[in-house]
């Protein structure tokens, strides 16, 4: 199956509008003990990078540290709604940037706080598919990020 990537500004505006409308991303890893893994987090975005605080002495987060390539589902778990995948690379961020994403993550979601030491991650998608039923977008209309 061939895919098209998409130039047309609709297609980045629908991404934005669920990565805003969604608090919860689940994120595959490889490469450590635990691999492959996956992990559901809380995250934020800012444009189309996405932050988030992994545990710190999580299997995610080790994986990561050997291994940054990465693959993410944003959904509501309805087929029906409008859904993301995609796929990039995970960015560890200075230990100091934890303030920063937790800021944006508390601004998005007022109840959001951590119970286990974390550190700040921007996952910077390569490729991002987007699947809207309601506009007749399946197979998902495809976004390069460059």
């Amino acid at each position: 199956m061939s895919e098209v990537v998409e130039k047309q500004p609709d297609v980045r505006e629908k991404i934005i509008e669920v990565l805003k409308t969604n608090d919860a991303i689940m994120i595959a890893t490889t490469g450590g003990e635990y691999s492959p893994w996956i992990l559901g987090a809380y995250f934020t975005n800012d444009d189309l990078k996405i932050y988030l605080l992994l545990e710190t002495n999580g299997k995610s987060f080790g994986n990561i540290k050997i291994n940054n390539k990465v693959a993410i589902s944003i959904s509501k778990n309805d087929a029906m709604q409008d859904f993301l995948q995609g796929y990039g690379k995970a960015v560890i961020m200075d230990i100091s940037e934890d303030k920063f994403v937790r800021d944006m993550l508390v601004e998005k979601m007022s109840w959001f706080q951590t119970y286990t030491p974390v550190t700040p991650v921007r996952i910077d998608i390569e490729k991002y598919f987007v699947t809207s039923l309601q506009n007749g977008w399946f197979p998902a209309k495809v976004l390069e990020v460059k």
